[in-house]
């Protein structure tokens, strides 16, 4: 190799090697000691939550203060346009924003962090009793035909434990009553013992009537068990302990959504029929009252709505459907989204993270 070609080759190698150096440089200026990161978000509880004062809490928060000290970066909040989009908002001066919704769409403008949180559909319903259910379940078709059947069964034990006893318990089921008499004598002991009450008033006193009444309690215990179940069920109705399927069984409630959200943009694109609200308390609110079956909204929303006010009784059921995916959007080819992704691996694995979790949106109250 000639001279000349020896210098030539030496430049070109000393030009990549400098502009790399640059590149890399370039890059380095996010995270270069003392560099302040704007960081964008918008009040949803329980995500980022606003407080009275001004200060901020919430699920995404506490996760963006652990990742952002274990990488330590310095960054203050900022309160963006929630109707933006995320590509117009980091095309601002936005560095990150904490809740980027992971869609098909928005991957194509914007380059997400791992996803941190996956979000699904969920309804709330009346976890309680009121005078006005239980109204509406005395007249209901099914509670009847439970006591008839029951009423039939009592009675069928009620005249076998009468003919039993008649003739040697005159004082319990036999002497000068009539037979419609006797037979209610035997109807009545039938009832208090299969629900344990047992007033003692009557007993019977053959070897083959204390057969009978003890084969008769341990088929009370089963018949018990499963009325029980069946008067709760008249009582709840679908909020019971009958699983809500979607989106067949919404068609058939009053639920409430709320006006504008994505939720209700599925409801609508499915022609489900809801009352539309401009917040979720008020919505929680109607449905504690039983003016409505249920609120359709996201799980996380409405567990912390719902643990969070004393006055709701109400019940959650996930419903797994139309999952939203959180994670932290930067700018496209931000060299922050790798930096962003080593935080968060190492904090998502940990206890501390899924106590965080159990802190803002615990599955029971």
């Amino acid at each position: 190799m000639s001279f000349g070609k020896i210098i030539i080759f030496f430049f070109f190698i000393s030009a990549i090697l400098f502009s790399s150096s640059v590149r890399a440089q370039e890059d380095s200026l996010f995270f270069e000691e003392g560099k302040e990161l704007i960081v964008g978000l918008n009040p949803e509880p329980p995500f980022v939550i606003q407080g009275e004062n001004g200060t901020w809490d919430g699920i995404s928060i506490r996760l963006w203060r652990a990742v952002a000290d274990s990488l330590n970066m310095t960054y203050q909040f900022a309160e963006v346009n929630k109707r933006g989009s995320a590509v117009e908002i980091l095309n601002g001066d936005v560095d990150v924003l904490l809740l980027g919704d992971v869609t098909s769409k928005s991957e194509a403008d914007v380059d997400f962090s791992h996803i941190y949180y996956t979000s699904e559909l969920g309804l709330a319903t009346s976890g309680s009793i009121s005078l006005s259910r239980l109204s509406k379940a005395f007249f209901n078709e099914r509670f009847w035909k439970i006591a008839l059947a029951l009423s039939i069964l009592l009675l069928i034990v009620g005249s076998i434990i009468y003919l039993v006893e008649r003739g040697s318990n005159e004082d319990h089921f036999g002497g000068d009553r009539s037979l419609a008499k006797g037979i209610g004598s035997g109807f009545w002991w039938a009832g208090v013992t299969m629900t344990t009450i047992g007033y003692g008033d009557k007993a019977p006193v053959t070897f083959l009537g204390r057969a009978l009444a003890l084969i008769w309690m341990l088929i009370a215990m089963a018949v018990t068990a499963v009325l029980t179940a069946s008067l709760v069920s008249v009582v709840m109705g679908s909020s019971g302990g009958k699983k809500i399927e979607a989106p067949g069984d919404l068609r058939n409630m009053k639920i409430a959504a709320i006006e504008g959200s994505a939720v209700s943009q599925y409801l609508d694109s499915e022609r489900i029929a809801y009352k539309a609200f401009s917040n979720l308390s008020e919505a929680l609110e109607a449905v504690n009252k039983n003016d409505l079956k249920g609120v359709f909204h996201t799980v996380p929303a409405l567990r912390y709505h719902i643990n969070n006010d004393p006055d709701l009784s109400l019940r959650v059921q996930p419903l797994k459907l139309d999952p939203h995916y959180y994670a932290f959007a930067v700018a496209p080819k931000s060299p922050l989204r790798e930096e962003i992704n080593l935080g968060l691996l190492t904090i998502l694995n940990t206890a501390l993270w899924r106590q965080e979790l159990d802190r803002f949106i615990p599955e029971k109250k």
